[in-house]
């Protein structure tokens, strides 16, 4: 019996392979953005969601929210998750409002598990009363003429 030289079996690759193609991976859908699972109530100037995370480990989704202060003040922040199922509809209760205190140029983490293994997704929702995002006009004791 002879043994394929080399230079047949490179010649052999080169005709073989555009006939053997990889498989293309399944097209995963993307990730969501952190935008599409925040709801903000009011334009919000210095309070921002700089990182989210979530997983299901036994049964129940976790979700973990940092959540950074660019002012050097103190802001008062105000959350609450609505937990959807699967088609989208609402799973659980509507959950009350949970203040949080940010001190200034910090970071908070919200660390939180679903109330039910029916959530499979979720939204935050935030509000800031003293961070609405709109600039006030300044009042001026004296009117100008």
């Amino acid at each position: 019996m002879k043994t394929p030289s080399l230079v047949s079996l490179a010649i052999f690759c080169a005709l073989a392979a555009p006939l053997v193609q990889a498989q293309p991976l399944a097209d995963a859908p993307p990730a969501p953005s952190i935008a599409s699972k925040i709801e903000e109530q009011g334009a919000m100037r210095y309070l921002k969601v700089s990182d989210l995370r979530a997983v299901r480990r036994d049964g129940l989704l976790r979700v973990q929210a940092e959540i950074s202060n660019s002012s050097s003040s103190t802001q008062q922040l105000y959350y609450r998750f609505k937990w959807l199922d699967a088609d989208g509809f609402t799973a659980w209760d509507e959950e009350p409002w949970k203040p949080q205190v940010i001190y200034g140029a910090q970071k908070q983490v919200i660390s939180v598990v679903a109330p039910t293994f029916k959530a499979t997704d979720f939204r935050l929702i935030l509000q800031s009363p003293s961070n609405s995002g709109f600039d006030q006009p300044q009042q001026n004791s004296s009117p100008t003429y």
